[in-house]
């Protein structure tokens, strides 16, 4: 260990003393580095966008989606279904698990009454597909019992429902009457329900405004919906495992939900990953872009590093000649290179860092579809201070080479 720091010690002042041969070259590295930290980052983080954009839609990996393939009579046969199937999923330790069903109803707005889609949902759905009210709150399991319905708008809807106060202000929404009309007033029981907007939903980077407005509501409270009395029969179930166990969770749920009321059930994976897509084949030639970028800055060092040991050849003759080995002096001349580029290599990666986590970085992160901001990745820190490392071990290798191969006499001549 003596020695080692011996040898650390040794190059630093060598680099101090040849610190104008170095510096231009060392400015390159460390340009280098920071391109490459910052380019395998920031694409690390690109990634996650695309990632989660995707979880938005299909879900994390791996999302089961279990859809019955039988049908139920009445809201009570419904209900069964749905105790027998959360309870097997309870049983098996799934629990990041929701009820789904989807209904259109009508919304009182100030311009007039326009359609919305109605997702019925649990409170584990947000997790599951990575949705984050802007304003207000998610649904929560006390939602359930409100003689008011908790719903959670999306914010084109809120804007036509002129911004009310989040908690006190209520939407007016209709369902179809039994002879098609729009049930406006009166007629059967829940063609008409006030509900209380708890949270909104922001915009969807990327996303023009469709007319398309969607709302989410508790699953438990579906019953109230207007128009969600056929929703009730027909609700399906999603739950959230660990990847590496789907293919076994999608079997022995198939396996224990075939005598269900309205069953069998059918389980699968619903979740997509970008390596699923291919994607991984980006990250590859984002990789060999940085690896390039190093090589580049690399050369001149090795240009630089071959100049000064010429230079230095009086004195490394001077050394053999007081009994320094040859292998002290390939690994004194081999550490000047391997220190100078750490030291680049630390100002390189600090740099790229400080780059990629600036607020208006991470502002066009967030535009991007990032719901939750990732912190920078370590796996880009690593593999940008072992390249330095290893491009001033490359580069010094050859004048280490030369320096031990330099007669004594010779040297001291030169």
């Amino acid at each position: 260990m003596t020695g080692f720091l011996a040898s650390i010690v040794e190059a630093y002042g060598e680099l101090r003393v040849n610190k104008g041969r170095v510096l231009l070259s060392l400015i390159g590295v460390a340009l280098s580095v920071f391109a490459m930290t910052g380019v395998l980052g920031a694409g690390g983080m690109l990634s996650g966008a695309l990632q989660q954009s995707l979880e938005r839609d299909m879900g994390r990996s791996a999302v089961l989606q279990l859809q019955p393939t039988g049908t139920v009579n009445d809201a009570g046969e419904a209900r069964r279904r749905d105790d027998a199937v959360l309870q097997t999923l309870d049983r098996l330790g799934m629990t990041q698990r929701s009820r789904t069903a989807q209904v259109s109803m009508r919304v009182q707005t100030r311009n007039g009454v326009f359609p919305v889609d109605v997702n019925a949902v649990d409170p584990s759905w947000a997790d599951m597909y990575r949705i984050r009210p802007a304003l207000g709150r998610w649904l929560a399991r006390s939602d359930e019992d409100r003689l008011a319905p908790a719903i959670v708008v999306d914010d084109e809807l809120y804007e036509r429902l002129g911004r009310p106060p989040l908690g006190t202000a209520t939407l007016v929404s209709y369902g179809v009457s039994p002879s098609g009309g729009s049930g406006t007033t009166g007629g059967a029981a829940g063609h008409r329900v006030e509900m209380v907007v708890v949270g909104v939903l922001p915009h969807r980077p990327g996303e023009e405004p469709d007319g398309m407005l969607t709302a989410f509501v508790p699953s438990g409270a579906l019953a109230q919906v207007p128009g969600a009395e056929s929703a009730v029969l027909q609700r399906s179930y999603v739950a959230w495992v660990p990847p590496e166990v789907a293919d076994e969770a999608t079997s022995q749920l198939r396996a224990q939900l075939r005598t269900v009321p309205g069953g069998p059930i059918e389980a699968q994976s619903m979740g997509l990953s970008l390596e699923d897509m291919g994607f991984d084949k980006v990250t590859w030639a984002i990789a060999a872009v940085a690896g390039v970028v190093l090589l580049l800055g690399a050369m001149g060092l090795v240009n630089i590093s071959l100049v000064t040991v010429r230079h230095r050849m009086r004195e490394i003759g001077i050394r053999r000649s007081y009994g320094a080995t040859g292998a002290r002096i390939f690994v004194g001349v081999l550490m000047e290179s391997v220190v100078a580029t750490t030291v680049a290599g630390l100002i390189g990666v600090t740099a790229a860092v400080a780059l990629v986590r600036a607020p208006f970085v991470q502002r066009w992160f967030a535009q991007t579809g990032l719901v939750d901001l990732p912190p920078f990745p370590v796996s880009a820190v690593v593999t940008g201070l072992l390249a330095a490392i290893g491009v001033g071990a490359l580069a010094g290798i050859v004048p280490a080479l030369i320096a031990t191969r330099v007669k004594v006499i010779d040297a001291i001549r030169a």
